[in-house]
């Protein structure tokens, strides 16, 4: 396949529409002289997990669960149509959740009749799990292929540079696949990566000048929606499903940032096998998913009001995830922002965050959970909040 066959014609002609210039002339310096070759973008080939479009979605599922990773790209014979991300396991766990009945307490502890040898709890839950997750019952269209095509496979090439991988980064795609003239796969370019990149070079003075100029508290998504530590996770899901959000904000009583969950702590739950754990309020979920008390939980992910745009960069690489919240301690850490790696990116390119998704903190929204496009009410009905 040539590059138009791979759409990179399409994609880089896309990047290059946008404006030349930039509020960030030595920021766009570094980036253009950065190729796509660069030690810290790259994955090793061979370390590159993949997945067929034909393949089951819940052992895909298991693929990204096994080799802690994100996302895959998925092949359909021999060609490349999108990527199946942790962050449909959201939608997809909702969608099972709200359409199976919940499982009777202590069920395994009722097979012990006329001297039936008792069932093994783990295997009674494995058993209950595997009759859950079979969504291929609920709904056969779900397949790997459809939630692929959701998450569209935007390749660019070795000789492409660092600011033309952001500038498709800032537009929707969470992840740059890189492709040689042949059609090969060599490398797929996270926003992680970048970010891990951006901060290796901070210590360029005009860069840091350039930086020092915006502070935290102009750029990211308002409101924040948050929840309540005590809040259910199954509640907490389908808040993140129903806004299609990655992650969210959990707070204290007085609405002070704790920490955030996010999808990839799905990941860490069907891991354990155990579908009642999502009955259980976040911070036990928390817990027990990652066998760790509250404040051990995430490291540090806020960032103050006042801080620099420089710091923000930082932080978002040290804690190696795509968000942080801006929360002031004058204020009792009440989280006021939220700025994610796709927020900062389009700020860098004169993008608006969008708030399509967004509405009042803390709030539940009615709906189905959003595996599929969900028709339009002409009301929506309000629902409690869950703080």
């Amino acid at each position: 396949l040539g590059e138009a066959g791979l759409g990179i014609t399409g994609s880089r002609k896309g990047a290059r529409e946008m404006s030349e210039e930039s509020k960030y002339p030595a920021l766009k310096a570094l980036c253009t002289g950065l190729k796509l070759t660069e030690k810290v973008l790259q994955t090793p080939i061979q370390s590159v997990i993949t997945v067929s479009a034909d393949g089951s979605l819940l052992d895909s599922f298991k693929v990204l669960m096994r080799n802690n990773i994100l996302s895959a790209p998925v092949s359909d014979n021999g060609k490349w149509i999108g990527f199946l991300d942790v962050r449909d396991l959201v939608s997809y766990v909702n969608h099972l959740f709200a359409n199976q009945p919940k499982p009777r307490r202590k069920s395994w502890e009722k097979k012990n009749k006329e001297g039936e040898k008792p069932a093994d709890k783990k295997d009674s839950e494995q058993k209950n799990l595997a009759r859950v997750v079979d969504i291929a019952a609920l709904e056969p269209t779900i397949t790997v292929r459809y939630l692929a095509r959701r998450n569209p496979f935007k390749p660019l090439t070795p000789d492409d540079n660092l600011w033309n991988a952001m500038e498709l980064m800032a537009k929707r795609y969470k992840r740059i696949p890189i492709v040689d003239k042949d059609g090969k796969l060599v490398n797929i370019v996270s926003q992680s990566s970048v970010m891990r990149l951006l901060s290796n070079n901070l210590q360029d003075k005009k860069l840091q000048a350039e930086l020092a100029k915006v502070q935290a508290s102009t750029i990211g998504t308002k409101p924040v929606v948050s929840v309540h530590r005590d809040a259910l996770a199954s509640e907490v899901f389908k808040v993140m499903s129903d806004k299609n959000l990655s992650g969210i904000a959990v707070v204290d009583s007085m609405g002070g940032f704790l920490c955030s969950t996010q999808a990839s702590d799905l990941k860490l739950y069907l891991v354990n096998e155990n579908l009642n754990i999502l009955r259980k309020p976040i911070r036990q979920f928390l817990a027990q998913v990652r066998q760790q008390e509250l404040v051990d939980l995430l490291p540090n992910v806020s960032v103050k009001p006042t801080d620099a745009l420089a710091h923000v960069i930082s932080k978002l690489a040290v804690v190696r995830m795509h968000r942080v919240f801006v929360a002031d301690p004058k204020t009792g850490l009440r989280p006021t922002a939220v700025i994610s790696i796709s927020d900062l990116l389009k700020h860098i390119f004169g993008m608006e965050p969008s708030q399509a998704t967004r509405s009042a903190p803390s709030m539940r929204v009615d709906g189905s959970p959003s595996l599929k496009p969900r028709k339009e009410k002409s009301a929506v009905k309000p629902m409690k909040p869950l703080v």
